[in-house]
């Protein structure tokens, strides 16, 4: 994957949204690597999707092998906003966080909260990231309320600023 900065050099654009949830992909691929966790057939390092998870192109018999996705987070852009023209661009996102235990103590809640409190403390210890992105308060959480055994869910909703465009200052004066 491309880093966000060299996207934003090729397509010769300002930081924006896209760019912003690349730069958080990244910085939670460096957060989790080398971190394993329970998944079909044993321990699996964590994997990071964008806004969805891959189309499947397994079987149903697939489901419960080392082929299956979890563990697991998807980093979804839900909303966004720009409250003025002074104001940065606000930008919404909500990570998925999927785990996957079979044992009949359904022990799989905590890898879930595990994965949960390292991206809360990250966040709050560093709220900035990709150097031109801001993680803001309130960060909000929650863990599933439904069984789904053996896969266990939750998920993290962050605000994040990124720099808004601005008027260009020619047209300005023009109105």
């Amino acid at each position: 994957m491309n880093d966000y900065k060299t996207l934003a050099q090729v397509a010769n654009v300002g930081r924006t949204p896209q760019l912003c949830q690349d730069a958080m992909i990244e910085m939670l691929e460096e957060m989790f690597r080398g971190q394993l966790y329970n998944g079909q057939e044993g321990q699996k390092p964590l994997k990071i999707f964008k806004q969805d998870l891959p189309v499947p192109e397994d079987t149903d018999a697939d489901v419960d092998t080392d082929m299956a996705l979890a563990p697991y987070l998807v980093v979804r852009m839900t909303s966004g906003e720009i409250k003025d023209e002074n104001s940065p661009q606000t930008v919404e996102f909500s990570i998925v966080i999927c785990t996957y235990d079979c044992g009949k103590a359904r022990e799989g809640y905590q890898d879930v909260a595990n994965i949960k409190e390292d991206i809360m403390q990250r966040v709050c210890q560093q709220p900035y990231f990709g150097g031109a992105f801001t993680i803001l308060k309130p960060i909000a959480w929650a863990l599933q309320m439904e069984d789904s055994y053996p896969y266990y869910y939750g998920a993290c909703a962050l605000i994040c600023t990124a720099p808004a465009l601005t008027q260009d200052s020619a047209l300005k004066e023009l109105i």
